[in-house]
């Protein structure tokens, strides 16, 4: 197996996810990128026309990165993206309204559902494409294949999608193996977990299969990033 030639930011970047992130750590690359974005923009960012135009266009942020924000407790910040939202709301409902009719027509509904991609995800998509492209190829690296060897797996979307993206045999190859074995792994658990709540072996405890059960659902379904 050859070693990488040039290791660069990015590398160093997925290589430290491999050896510290609790699940997934394709997941905690995205969340940590996503929370720096809107660290930034909410301190530097929100008079900002481009930013400002770009919120509009998507209606502001999705559900998920909407929550994030307000995990920050930014009233100020967050006050003027969002005076831009309910103004945008009030002017919607100015196009809609009907004398007498009590509720939206479908296809007005439908029309504020028109919307461009949320910015907060449209970053993490290209944090998606960019790491997953220095996986597969850093896979072909001792060091990087020891890590991923380390690692508690990708979750299950992250998964498809490396595992889509990667042109080589041996890596798909070595991708599918080792995903298998860190799912059998934690199949295990989750049956050790279950059979612990037998009356019988109650008093034993859980030990480290006590959290499998949101382990699982982390690696089905990736990291909340809440």
């Amino acid at each position: 197996m050859s070693r990488a030639k040039e290791k660069h930011l990015p590398y160093y970047i997925v290589l430290e996810a491999l050896g510290q992130a609790a699940g997934c750590p394709l997941c905690s690359i995205e969340i940590e990128g996503t929370k720096h974005y809107l660290d930034g923009l909410l301190y530097e960012s929100v008079n900002d026309p481009g930013v400002r135009r770009d919120l509009i266009l998507s209606r502001g942020y999705c559900q998920r990165h909407a929550h994030v924000l307000a995990g920050f407790r930014s009233g100020s910040g967050t006050a003027i993206l969002y005076r831009d939202q309910v103004g945008l709301f009030l002017e919607f409902l100015k196009t809609v309204w009907r004398p007498g009719v009590r509720r939206l027509r479908p296809s007005a509904t439908a029309g504020w559902s028109k919307r461009a991609q949320c910015p907060a995800c449209r970053l993490e998509g290209e944090s998606r494409e960019r790491h997953a492209a220095v996986l597969i190829e850093g896979l072909a690296d001792d060091r990087m294949r020891a890590a991923f060897d380390s690692c508690p797996g990708l979750c299950v979307p992250h998964f498809l999608f490396v595992y889509d993206h990667a042109a080589s045999p041996d890596i798909r190859d070595y991708l599918l193996r080792t995903q298998q074995r860190k799912f059998r792994a934690l199949q295990e658990e989750l049956s050790e977990f279950i059979a612990r709540h037998d009356y019988r072996r109650i008093k034993e405890g859980f030990g480290e299969v006590g959290d499998s059960w949101l382990r699982a659902i982390r690696l089905m379904v990736g990291e909340g990033g809440g």
